[in-house]
């Protein structure tokens, strides 16, 4: 039997019956391992755990340390590269970087760091990063990118996990998308989403601690609504918006994907795509400088943020929030007290560390 549906999960994770907090170097040490055990290079190892202890510590629950397992899976499947070098060239001005099948906590980082390198001087740069796996949050690329001075908008067609109402297997990828922007006054703005109604990994969570989903997220695989979140898992995400979050992941879908000239058989197979956290998907980012296209250069940016984000936040009595605010606020305290993680993640993340010999604690 499920229980009633979580929507919020900030109250979740304010109600310690539900979570536990870890300490943040030491779960991102023993992360590291275990990655380390699944092949991954030493550094790289380091790298990746860096970004998915962050991501946790940030409320990105869906897509930290709960991917762990998978990507071991995957690893030792040979579906994810452990090791290798990324590959840059020159695409008529743009940046073109082949992550050949690597984990994409290590390949894009690299990636975002020499597309960087490449911005210094110039008003933009477009990048195509093609055959990666799967990035997990976006938003923490394009964050990167904004910690550096720069705005960043990042996309990533994934398979086929979405679909309208009635339809009988997923159509396209929920397909997210990330803006990070710096601010003089505050953290970085960062607004980083799926075109679906919620995560896919929400739903596996839920799913996890046998609870029911809210009504709309999702569709079983005859095509009819649903709350059960094994008969989502089997069907399809719903779009936000309807028709027009399904317009946003075509949009996503030409830029990261048919620019790329990526056709790989288990996204376009007409009889169904499945999920997965394996290399061959691709991605796309443009880094804009404020200080070499705004008009004034950064002052004038800086100005205008401030500007325009104070008067946002005073039509609410100061009660409004840019995005990004409470992921900073939420990571400061994780540093302080730990890392917040749900009890059935805890609960697969010490299965996983007993099963390699790495216990969690």
């Amino acid at each position: 039997m499920t229980r009633s549906p979580q929507t919020d999960d900030s109250k979740r994770y304010r109600d310690t019956a539900v979570f536990e907090r870890i300490g943040w170097s030491a779960l991102e040490d023993w992360t590291a391992a275990i990655l380390r055990k699944g092949g991954v290079a030493d550094s790289d190892a380091a790298l990746a755990a860096q970004l998915l202890v962050r991501s946790d510590a940030r409320g990105f629950a869906t897509h930290g340390v709960s991917r762990l397992a998978s990507y071991i899976h995957k690893l030792s499947a040979g579906e994810i590269a452990a090791t290798g070098a990324l590959g840059f060239s020159d695409a008529a001005g743009a940046l073109r970087v082949d992550a050949g099948g690597m984990l994409g906590q290590v390949a894009m980082p690299k990636a975002m760091d020499a597309a960087l390198a490449e911005l210094e001087g110039r008003s933009s740069l477009v990048c195509q990063v093609r055959d990666i796996a799967h990035l997990g949050a976006v938003g923490m690329f394009a964050l990167q990118a904004a910690e550096a001075g720069a705005v960043c908008l990042i996309l990533q067609a994934t398979l086929p996990v979405m679909a309208t109402p009635g339809a009988t297997r997923p159509m396209i990828g929920n397909n997210p998308l990330a803006l990070a922007a710096p601010r003089p006054d505050g953290p970085p703005l960062v607004i980083d989403m799926a075109c679906c109604m919620a995560a896919r990994g929400n739903i596996l969570l839920a799913a996890r601690e046998g609870e029911a989903i809210p009504e709309g997220w999702a569709i079983d695989s005859d095509g009819a609504a649903t709350t059960d979140p094994d008969g989502a898992l089997r069907g399809s995400l719903l779009p936000f918006g309807g028709h027009k979050g399904m317009a946003l992941a075509m949009i996503v879908e030409v830029l990261s994907a048919s620019l790329a000239g990526a056709i790989h058989a288990e996204s376009l197979n007409p009889e169904g795509g499945v999920a997965s956290a394996s290399g061959g998907l691709n991605a796309f980012f443009l880094l804009l400088s404020p200080e070499h296209l705004t008009p004034g250069g950064r002052p004038a940016y800086d100005a205008h943020m401030a500007a325009w984000t104070a008067t946002y936040k005073a039509a609410d009595a100061g009660a409004a929030r840019i995005p990004g605010e409470r992921a900073a606020q939420a990571e400061a305290q994780a540093r302080r007290e730990g890392v917040p993680l749900a009890r059935p993640v805890l609960a697969e993340l010490e299965a996983l560390g007993q099963k390699m010999g790495l216990p969690l604690r």
